[in-house]
């Protein structure tokens, strides 16, 4: 675009801040888009979440953050201040119950939905009304950013990325008492929500220490930060490590790289990193143009991304891929933010909001962008929710008195789920998705792997030494596998090692026991009885001697 383009008649003239209206008026057909783009976006995040269960951390605020003798809710989750996410999490769980999960999902619906409209309040005041509406577009229909419209546990982060967008929204009225209150609070919720909300708390008061007028309303974010140190000093965790800050940097250069390329859908480093640098190109330019309101947000968005990256390196560097979902709709959204800024002041031809609309829908629907992101996100989450409820079946199957409360139920698939704490929510919370006997059985194969895994690796063939007064075999077992009757098997090991392993709805082999059987060394094996007619098949094979116990 050129500075001499035509003005678009959605563009109003600049005005000063305190005529601002926060919400847009003017053209009613972008308006009406909008609306649209807000209503597809809610449709594909229930739409895609369908049949999806709780995944990862989730279950450690199903199963250890609620009830009697639950921590605080100000206990860190993650390392981070969680409490208002906890508190509204675990208050819809009473309501929702376990099988509820497009209930839990609202919550995040709701705050992409406000992410939008922000987006679209901010922009349309730099760049017009169809530009703003590709701006939300961009933010809306990132497939790449996947977790943060799939997974319901990710609103804390939102909450903390809405917060920040919505106090530079505040940020462009004029300053009054209430507007200052709502700057408080909504600082208040950013920390309250995420780590996320020390680089919202840095950009707002890089904003307000480059104005004298904003110097003196620097209580906004003294106040609630003075209370987040509060807290830290009490429960705060830290992992961040200075000794591999060359480490940290590269991480930090990679993420950004790959936020950039998520606005057009790409997930390669290498386009990333050449828009990234295009990107910063045209705000190092554009700045000498603009006013110097724009150079103070420039300044403040940048602030607010380089505390992001850095803290965010030297904590997570090690445990976390660069390229990681979570982290992309930071990039994302605060990139966009300050491309709006850096167009300030330029006159906008009327095609070019429909040229950037198509490029927004592009970077959707092109084979390998954002669509595709959405649907291989959409199956992994499904395929990883399908086994779990196989192994939460296998459980039940086992019973609480046969586990211990420490037994991971599914390490794979849910590392924080322990078989104690799935039986407390189960007896307290309604609903249960976990599959019975006969949908494992009508499961496909990963279903009924998951499951035989989550029985053998439970002791659903209870494995010791032989039992005194128990006579020795009775009948021969021939071959190397074959069904364990129901009163067991005791199995010798011949002149090597051996490994029993068994299954019972698929048709993958599990190891029995932590270590093979010496050389010479005898074993009994007794399925625990359950209501299920289906039998363990258990595989011996080599030189081993495998009799039937009982009748």
């Amino acid at each position: 675009m050129s500075a001499t383009l035509r003005a678009e008649s959605g563009v109003a003239a600049a005005e000063p801040a305190e005529e601002r209206p926060l919400l847009p008026k003017g053209n009613v057909g972008w308006t009406i888009a909008l609306v649209g783009l807000l209503v597809l976006t809610a449709f594909l995040m229930l739409y895609l979440t369908r049949g999806l269960t709780f995944t990862l951390d989730e279950w450690r605020v199903v199963t250890e953050r609620r009830g009697p003798g639950a921590p605080s809710l100000l206990e860190p989750h993650n390392e981070h201040l969680t409490v208002l996410l906890l508190g509204l999490y675990i208050a819809m769980l009473n309501l929702g119950g376990l099988d509820a999960y497009w209930f839990m999902m609202l919550p995040l619906v709701g705050l992409q939905l406000a992410l939008g409209v922000l987006l679209f309040v901010i922009a349309r005041r730099r760049v017009g009304a169809g530009i703003a509406l590709s701006v939300a577009a961009f933010a809306l229909l990132c497939g790449l950013a996947y977790e943060n419209f799939l997974i319901a546990g990710q609103a804390a982060q939102m909450i903390s990325i809405v917060a920040g967008v919505a106090a530079f929204a505040v940020l462009d009225l004029a300053p009054d008492r209430r507007n200052d209150r709502l700057l408080a609070g909504l600082m208040a919720v950013a920390l309250a929500s995420s780590g996320m909300g020390i680089p919202i708390v840095v950009g707002v008061a890089v904003e307000l220490l480059l104005t004298p007028a904003g110097r003196k309303r620097l209580w906004v974010v003294a106040a609630p930060f003075g209370l987040y140190l509060l807290w830290y000093l009490a429960y705060g965790v830290n992992r961040a490590g200075l000794d591999e800050l060359a480490v940290s940097a590269l991480w930090a250069w990679t993420a950004a790289n790959h936020a950039a390329g998520a606005v057009i859908g790409e997930k390669q480093i290498d386009p990333g990193r050449n828009l990234l640098v295009l990107m910063l190109v045209v705000i190092a330019y554009r700045a000498w143009k603009i006013d110097r309101a724009g150079h103070v947000r420039l300044a403040a968005l940048s602030g607010l991304l380089l505390s992001f990256y850095g803290l965010t390196a030297i904590s997570r560097h090690d445990i976390a891929l660069p390229a990681s979902s979570r982290y992309l709709t930071v990039g994302l959204v605060f990139l966009l933010l300050m491309l709006v800024e850096a167009a300030r002041g330029w006159r906008i031809r009327r095609w070019v909001p429909w040229v950037v609309l198509v490029v927004a829908w592009l970077s959707f629907a092109k084979a390998d962008g954002n669509a595709r992101a959405f649907q291989n996100a959409r199956t992994l989450l499904l395929e990883r929710s399908e086994q779990l409820r196989g192994s939460l079946g296998a459980v039940e199957l086992l019973g609480r008195s046969r586990v211990p409360d420490d037994f991971e139920i599914a390490p794979n698939l849910a590392p924080f789920l322990m078989a104690g704490g799935w039986f407390d929510a189960r007896a307290n919370l309604a609903g249960n998705p976990a599959d019975s006997a006969a949908e494992i059985a009508r499961a496909g194969p990963a279903v009924r792997a998951a499951a035989d895994e989550t029985l053998v690796r439970g002791g659903g063939l209870a494995l010791g030494p032989p039992l005194a007064g128990v006579t020795s075999c009775r009948r021969p077992w021939p071959g190397g596998s074959g069904v364990v009757p129901a009163g067991g098997v005791r199995v010798q090991a011949g002149a090597e090692r051996l490994t029993l392993r068994a299954r019972r709805f698929g048709e993958q082999w599990f190891m029995v026991g932590v270590l093979p059987l010496p050389p010479g060394r005898s074993a009994d094996l007794h399925p625990l009885r359950d209501a299920l007619a289906r039998g363990y098949l258990l595989q011996a094979e080599g030189a081993a001697r495998v009799c039937r116990l009982g009748g």
